[in-house]
């Protein structure tokens, strides 16, 4: 990238507040801009994320499994089950969700990750292909001080965090959708045979099998409200902890931690990139520094 001499390249230390993309200028020893590192605002880079469709599976699935819970309601309640089946039922059913969700979730933390590893190499390669070895003084030591002890592992901690909310979303993903199959095979299993035993319950032998096979159905419908329970506790336990390393990164960005006394200051003074003192700051690492 080329700047003609009358107009260089400005400095940019990523946290201004002007709005849009953001570019750092790495110059050589004689002040030529070789190169621009662009910086994208946060809301700008989450925006640049992959739009997923959402291929339906959930909707699908409600629609195929409403008959089939008509089918059961009806069976249960000529079983005499019928107010126990239907709690049951309600309860199960309601707990179901479109994993879908989950696994865009999935994917919009690890793109966010990626982003952020790219992010810090990018500076740490640019400081230490091109301004460390070029340029000394002030400004190039408070620089690689914030590289090392600021950026870097405000970075760090981002990207662990990105890293363990993509795993919890594909856990979920995973439990979400299992449990959805779950429940559909056990009334995709159960309909036919209640409703054949529904309609032989006039018979004596009939009405007994019905009210047993009425009966090992809402013992299973039991056995998956208990199983989504389990489910529930043990993320909730997870995000609990994930709600703890959160904080930790808010302490490192915000003044003790709470965001309504601002930021932390995590940028260089202006001053270095002010023309008029670049020589107070920028020295050339050719030139003897005594």
């Amino acid at each position: 990238m080329s700047t003609p001499p009358s107009e260089p390249g400005t400095l940019f230390v990523p946290g201004g507040p002007a709005p849009g993309p953001k570019e750092l200028y790495i110059t050589d020893s004689s002040g030529n801009v070789q190169r621009a590192v662009s910086v994208a605002p946060a809301d700008t880079a989450a925006a640049s994320a992959a739009t997923r469709t959402d291929p339906g599976f959930f909707r699908n699935l409600i629609k195929a499994l409403n008959p089939l819970r008509q089918q059961t309601r009806t069976a249960s309640a000529m079983s005499g089950l019928g107010i126990a089946a239907l709690a049951l039922d309600v309860a199960a059913t309601m707990n179901l969700g479109n994993p879908f969700l989950f696994y865009d979730r999935r994917e919009l933390w690890k793109e966010m990750g990626g982003r952020l590893e790219s992010g810090r190499s990018d500076i740490w390669f640019s400081y230490f292909q091109d301004v460390s070895p070029n340029w000394k003084g002030q400004a190039a030591d408070l620089l690689g001080r914030r590289v090392r002890f600021n950026t870097t592992v405000l970075y760090e901690k981002l990207h662990g965090v990105t890293g363990e909310m993509s795993g919890a979303m594909h856990s979920q993903f995973k439990e979400v959708l299992e449990y959805d199959l779950s429940v559909f095979g056990l009334y995709a299993a159960s309909a036919p045979v209640l409703r054949t035993l529904a309609a032989m319950s006039a018979h004596p032998a009939g009405r007994v099998a019905l009210i047993s096979q009425a009966g090992v159905f809402v013992s299973a419908l039991g056995n998956l409200v208990k199983q989504f329970a389990d489910i529930y506790m043990a993320y909730e336990s997870d995000l609990n902890k994930m709600e703890q390393k959160l904080n930790d990164v808010r302490a490192a960005f915000y003044e003790q931690g709470d965001p309504a006394r601002g930021r932390r200051d995590l940028t260089l003074t202006p001053a270095v990139a002010d023309r008029a003192h670049i020589h107070d700051y920028w020295q050339p690492a050719s030139k003897d520094l005594r």
